[in-house]
C-alpha cells in the first residue's frame, strides 16, 4: 500500500489535478504527503524567499481546499526542478511521485526534455501524471504489456500500492499479425490467409495468458484485450475509444547509457494522452 506520496507542483493550473490527486491518494490510504514547489537557482535573496513564501501560502491553502490529510508537509526548494524532485522523493522514500501535465504544443511533441520526462527517466520510482481532474477512484484502469519483464513489475507495483482497489483492470497487449500480412501481400488465398489470422490470434492469446498466470496478483479480477496494430498508436486508439481513469505503462532501460530513459512506446504515450498514466520504471 501506498506509505509515502510526493507531489510536485508548479503552481501553474497544470498542476491542480496533480496536488488534487496526490491529496486524495493520501486520503484513501493513509500515506504521507509532501507537497513540494522548486525555485529557480541564481535569483536575488529576496526574491527566492519572497517566492518560497508565497508558493507555502498558496499551496497550503491549495492543499485546504481538497480536504487537508493528516500526515501533510509543505516544502520548497531551489535548484533544478527534475533533480530536486528526485533527491526529494528518494530522502522521503516516495512510493510515487506525482506531477500535473506537461505543456503541449500542437506542433511538435515536447515531451522529450521536460520536468516530467526527466523525472520519470532518472529518479527510479513509478510518477503519476495526473491529467484530468480527480472525481471517484479510478473505475477503469488499461495495463499496457508487451509480456516483458518489465511490464510485469509495472502492474505488480501498482497492485502493490493498492490503486487497483475498486477497478475493473485490463490487460492490453498490441500485436502485429506479420505472417498475414506477408501471405496478403504473397497473393495466398483469403481463407489460407484469415485461418493464419486465426492460428497467430490464438497463439498469442496464449502467450498473454501464460504471462498474467506469472504475475502473481492473488484474488485480482482482470480481463485482457489483444490489439492488432503497432505500438502506441494501436495502445492510443483503444484508449481514445475506451477512455479508461488510469493507464499503467512500464518504462525500459537500455545497456550501455548509464541512465534509464523511456521506451518509444512509453515515451509517446505520456506525450499524448490525456488520462491519468502511471509510468514504472524497471526493477533496480
Amino acid at each position: 500500500m501506498l506509505t509515502s506520496i510526493l507531489v510536485a507542483s508548479d503552481l501553474s493550473r497544470r498542476s491542480t489535478p496533480a496536488v488534487a490527486r496526490a491529496v486524495q491518494l493520501a486520503g484513501w490510504s493513509g500515506a504521507r504527503l509532501t507537497v513540494l514547489h522548486v525555485v529557480e537557482e541564481e535569483r536575488p535573496s529576496a526574491m527566492e524567499a519572497q517566492e518560497r513564501c508565497g508558493a507555502e501560502s498558496f499551496l497550503t491553502e491549495q492543499v485546504a481546499r481538497h480536504g487537508s490529510p493528516d500526515a501533510c508537509e509543505i516544502v520548497t526548494r531551489s535548484g533544478d526542478a527534475f533533480r530536486v524532485i528526485a533527491d526529494e522523493a528518494e530522502a522521503r522514500a516516495a512510493d510515487v511521485i506525482v506531477l500535473g501535465a506537461h505543456r503541449r504544443q500542437v506542433l511538435r511533441d515536447v515531451f522529450t526534455g521536460t520536468t516530467a520526462e526527466r523525472v520519470t527517466r532518472t529518479a527510479g520510482r513509478p510518477v503519476l501524471l495526473a491529467n484530468t481532474t480527480p472525481g471517484d477512484r479510478w473505475k477503469r484502469v488499461f495495463i499496457a504489456t508487451d509480456l516483458s519483464d518489465t511490464s510485469a513489475h509495472a502492474a505488480r507495483t501498482a497492485h502493490a500500492l493498492g490503486l487497483f482497489d475498486s477497478a475493473e483492470v485490463t490487460f492490453l497487449h498490441a500485436y502485429a499479425p506479420v505472417t498475414r500480412q506477408m501471405m496478403t501481400h504473397a497473393g495466398i488465398p483469403p481463407e489460407r490467409v484469415q485461418a493464419e489470422a486465426e492460428r497467430e490470434f490464438q497463439a498469442t492469446r496464449r502467450e498473454v495468458a501464460r504471462f498474467l498466470q506469472t504475475l502473481g496478483l492473488g484474488d485480482l479480477s482482470y480481463s485482457a484485450r489483444l490489439i492488432e496494430g503497432m505500438g502506441a498508436e494501436a495502445i492510443a486508439g483503444l484508449v481514445a475509444q475506451s477512455r479508461p481513469d488510469l493507464l499503467v505503462i512500464g518504462t525500459r532501460g537500455l545497456s550501455g547509457v548509464k541512465r534509464l530513459f523511456l521506451g518509444s512506446v512509453a515515451q509517446e504515450l505520456m506525450g499524448s494522452l490525456e488520462i491519468d498514466i502511471l509510468a514504472v520504471p524497471p526493477k533496480a
